[in-house]
């Protein structure tokens, strides 16, 4: 009686781990499948209609997702950082750009989408998010810089070819000047902030690499001299706006598309808006920078998208980022934005492309190299290019007020190869 009992405890036993053996199955199954509901942060108030869009797409081609709750947030980098710390930050979310500033903070809060080597195969740009050949973000769409103008103003100057050199490029604003009523081309103090997204252009994708190692960065045929040499030579010449303190962002699209301004650096995603505007032919050039006789073309991202290291729903979450970032989810085009999926590419785009010298606005660095090059910018008190770009239009524009702008750039190279030393 015993045995049998035995026996009959055995095989129940038996059963009941091959029970057990089945649930475990059954649950990783569940864990591997896109499915669920999940929340999304975004930066955007005004995204009601395109988030519908794109959760119905997605639920489309994932059945089993429930749901995709977004979560607009107006002050989010100050918001999401906060929530960061207490953890409750949804499942995928617009990475705050104020991180980029220290990276190694990326393993705490975002889950790894793959190595840059591995991603690199399928996406133009894996480096707005990553950290030590880790990838922790994906750009949403990308968007070039470039110099905006308006065709008409061109023609009025007898300028029938885009510049491809800073030469050429000086010599049209020239004759802008010379031969039109416009404004040659449109700086303003607040707006150079966003050349410092052009220094790759000048200098390559390891340009603070290449900066450090010369031990100058305001010296000749350095990215950010470079980009000096430019903007006092457009001041001192007359060539941009009288009073760049006043004329605000929106007032030159539309003096723009009016024919009053001939050309302005922006993000592409600006065109279509400034088109909108205007009778006139409005078009985007590559920089007037040439490499291997190719002008350049920057890409960057406006926002980068990421799943949360906690999540309780990942696969769902890491579903929801490749669908979002690529043409089936319709967010890039709502942005006016190109797609970073390589594959997405229109035939138009990949010609771009292919006849262009494509750089990152984002420098492809070390993070001991960017903490490096950070130290020694702050040292000099050149962390913002702003900065020097505003002095540079003073000393341009009113030469009789200001130090002479070979004295001033003499200065910064002398703090630059001080403080240089002191980073040995």
């Amino acid at each position: 009686m015993k045995l049998k009992q035995i026996i009959l405890g055995t095989i129940a036993a038996t059963f009941l781990l091959a029970g057990c053996s089945t649930s475990k199955d059954e649950a990783k199954k569940t864990d591997d499948k896109v499915s669920g509901e999940i929340t999304v942060l975004t930066n955007r108030t005004d995204g009601d209609d395109i988030f519908k869009s794109v959760e119905k797409e997605f639920i489309k081609k994932y059945p089993d997702v429930t749901k995709v709750k977004f979560e607009n947030i107006a002050d989010y980098d100050k918001t999401v950082t906060t929530r960061l710390n207490g953890g409750d930050y949804g499942d995928a979310l617009f990475i705050p750009f104020s991180m980029a500033g220290n990276r190694s903070n990326y393993p705490d809060y975002f889950e790894s989408l793959g190595t840059t080597k591995e991603l690199e195969k399928k996406y133009l740009d894996v480096y707005e998010a990553d950290f030590k050949d880790e990838v922790y973000g994906l750009p949403v769409a990308l968007n070039s810089l470039g110099i905006i103008y308006n065709e008409d103003v061109l023609k009025k100057a007898g300028i029938s070819t885009v510049p491809t050199t800073q030469k050429q490029f000086i010599k049209d604003l020239e004759l802008i000047k010379e031969k039109t009523d416009a404004t040659p081309f449109y700086s303003n103090y607040q707006a150079v902030a966003i050349w410092a997204g052009a220094l790759t252009s000048f200098g390559g994708e390891q340009f603070k690499s290449d900066t450090l190692k010369s031990g100058d960065a305001f010296k000749e045929g350095m990215p950010i001299r470079e980009v000096m040499d430019l903007f006092y030579e457009m001041a001192s010449k007359g060539l941009i706006e009288e009073d760049p303190m006043t004329l605000d962002g929106q007032t030159a699209f539309k003096q723009l598309a009016d024919g009053k301004i001939g050309m302005l650096m922006h993000g592409s995603q600006e065109v279509a808006g400034i088109q909108k505007m205007s009778k006139d032919s409005i078009k985007i050039m590559n920089f007037p920078v040439e490499t291997d006789g190719k002008t350049s073309f920057p890409i960057g991202a406006p926002s980068v998208l990421g799943v949360n290291k906690h999540s309780k729903n990942k696969k769902t979450a890491e579903a929801f980022v490749e669908f979002f970032v690529s043409n089936e989810s319709g967010y890039t085009k709502d942005l006016n934005g190109m797609p970073n999926t390589k594959s997405d590419l229109s035939k138009e785009q990949q010609e771009l492309i292919d006849n262009s010298h494509v750089v990152l606005t984002v420098a492809k660095e070390t993070p001991e190299i960017n903490t490096t090059y950070s130290a020694i910018a702050d040292e000099v008190g050149v962390t913002r290019l702003t900065d020097v770009l505003q002095q540079v239009i003073n000393i341009g524009l009113y030469p009789d007020k200001n130090m002479s702008y070979e004295d001033y750039t003499k200065e910064l190279s002398t703090k630059w190869q001080s403080a240089a030393k002191n980073h040995e």
